[in-house]
């Protein structure tokens, strides 16, 4: 591998402290062992998201890790319950609540877990549950319905989908009996993320599971195929509500009904679509999964209207960012000072990739891309104006390295996961402390470090207020300057008015005015030399 390229990927190799230039190096006669050690180090921080099978080097690392490995807890009783809560910081409320689970393995003696799941499940590389899988698994295989919440990056996706497989595999239906699994999420790409994650641990089983993308919505619509044929649906509400309008769609026998990013499903915008989905979910044994990141008391309250005997878990804060993030505030003045700081970033080295940045709408994502093009910087730009394939191809570059810098706005902010995110940078500081909390949890993930800093103006006094309490939750003390420690708290009305529109801010450029003139009247020239010629003809 080009040594170049690896440094310029980011990794970062360890010189020896003993190395000197007129002795010889330790690595000439270095043992296969510190050959292997440093191996492990390039090949490990050049794979930014794990999309690479690694070599033998790696199984050593597994081996190592087999023979130190520390047993699973055994919880059997509320004492050893109570001490695994209080170490995860898990508050469970609810009726008999079923004790937590301390490794996959214990679902096989409680849940009667598949053992073919279970192996796909290892095949996958899950090794051991999280917090949230947990306190969710057990419960939602007992048949409860469940709202949780817990940091971005936690596992919430497997926490819900095993115990969906587990309950759908051991009953097996008729062929063509209908669909008995729906998940619905608010993006395509999270949608598309939820099912390659259950694609794999479906494998080798009677489940037939789909996504519902445009082909196949069009393939039902079109009567080639029949929906009756899938087990489990996972689509985003509309695509869905569609085709139920057509009847081409039944969802009177649905058992397990998930709303993954509920905050969001049940928000302004969304809610109606859920509501259309719920009414056509009829069957009265459904059980019903709300899942996310943050859970406003407004949206609690409508998941309880729909939910019977329901177990609320809590995993940190109900609108906490991870512990793991390092989060940071930048006052930079104006906009001209945001460019000008990412500049600086770049020439300080804070500006590791991988990276994503987000703004608030299409037309600034667009501009800051164009920006960043010409400080020769390798990006790349999602937003809603692109094609799903143009959005596809872009994350996939981001995934495997080929982009640095990803630009875009909240479509991506939620459940997408990208295993390795160094830094994430608001641009724009976002609206509300949901969408900052799903922001900053594309790093971070899975209980690595991250980082994440914030930009703001003197525009942003109202918007920021938000933004510096979740920083306090986490305990970043140090990512924010003391005078704004006095900053009031926000009114209602101040909360809604910066929900509801958006701060309106100058346009990105740092092209001088003069330039920027000469520009627009060129291009006037161009548009009234070519009215003349379509008049003359």
């Amino acid at each position: 591998m080009d040594i170049f390229r690896i440094l310029s990927r980011g990794a970062a190799l360890k010189r020896s402290s003993n190395s000197d230039p007129g002795v010889k190096s330790e690595s000439q006669n270095a043992t296969k062992d510190k050959q292997n050690s440093l191996l492990r180090q390039v090949e490990k921080e050049t794979d930014f998201f794990n999309t690479r099978k690694h070599t033998e080097v790696t199984k050593d690392i597994e081996d190592e890790a087999q023979d130190e490995a520390v047993p699973p807890p055994k919880i059997a009783t509320e004492e050893d319950a109570a001490k695994l809560r209080k170490q995860n910081k898990v508050n469970v409320s609810g009726t008999d609540i079923p004790l937590p689970i301390g490794s996959f393995e214990d679902l096989i003696a409680r849940c009667n877990l598949n053992r073919k799941l279970l192996a796909n499940l290892i095949a996958s590389g899950y090794s051991e549950p999280t917090a949230i899988q947990c306190e969710a698994i057990p419960a939602s295989a007992e048949g409860r319905d469940l709202i949780a919440c817990a940091p971005t990056g936690s596992g919430k996706t497997l926490a819900y989908l095993i115990p969906m497989a587990q309950a759908l595999i051991s009953s097996p239906k008729t062929k063509n009996y209908g669909i008995r699994g729906v998940v619905i999420a608010p993006t395509n790409e999270l949608a598309i993320q939820i099912y390659q994650t259950l694609a794999p641990m479906c494998r080798g089983s009677n489940l037939n599971v789909t996504l519902l993308s445009k082909q196949v919505a069009s393939k039902i619509s079109s009567s080639i195929i029949s929906a009756n044929k899938f087990d489990v649906l996972i689509c985003t509400p509309l695509r869905l509500i569609d085709l139920v309008k057509k009847e081409q769609v039944d969802l009177s026998k649905v058992e397990h009904l998930v709303i993954d990013e509920a905050d969001k499903l049940f928000d302004h915008g969304f809610v109606e679509q859920t509501d259309e989905i719920l009414s056509h979910c009829t069957l009265p044994t459904r059980r019903t999964s709300m899942f996310s990141a943050t859970i406003p008391s407004g949206v609690e309250e409508m998941a309880n209207s729909i939910m019977k005997d329901q177990i609320r878990i809590i995993v940190g804060h109900k609108e906490g960012a991870s512990t793991s993030i390092d989060q940071k505030l930048v006052f930079t003045g104006n906009e001209e000072g945001k460019l000008l700081a990412i500049r600086q970033m770049v020439q300080q080295g804070e500006f590791k990739p991988p990276i994503i940045i987000f703004l608030q709408s299409i037309p600034r994502a667009k501009a800051l891309f164009h920006e960043l093009i010409y400080d020769k910087l390798n990006v790349e730009v999602i937003h809603a104006e692109r094609t799903p394939k143009q959005r596809e191809e872009a994350i996939r570059r981001f995934k495997n390295g080929d982009a640095w810098v990803l630009i875009t706005t909240d479509v991506l902010a939620r459940g997408v996961d990208f295993k390795g995110v160094n830094l994430v940078i608001n641009y724009d500081v976002p609206q509300t402390s949901q969408a900052y909390v799903h922001r900053i949890g594309r790093t971070g993930r899975g209980g690595k470090e991250g980082k994440a800093v914030t930009f703001f103006t003197k525009e942003d006094k109202l918007a920021i207020k938000p933004v510096l309490n979740v920083m306090k939750q986490s305990g970043c003390h140090e990512g924010y300057s003391e005078w704004m420690e006095s900053m009031e708290k926000l009114t209602k009305k101040e909360k809604q008015q910066i929900k509801q529109h958006e701060i309106k801010r100058k346009k990105i450029s740092t092209v001088p005015q003069v330039v920027s003139k000469k520009r627009k009247q060129r291009k006037e020239m161009i548009e009234a030399s070519k009215r003349r010629k379509e008049e003359t003809k």
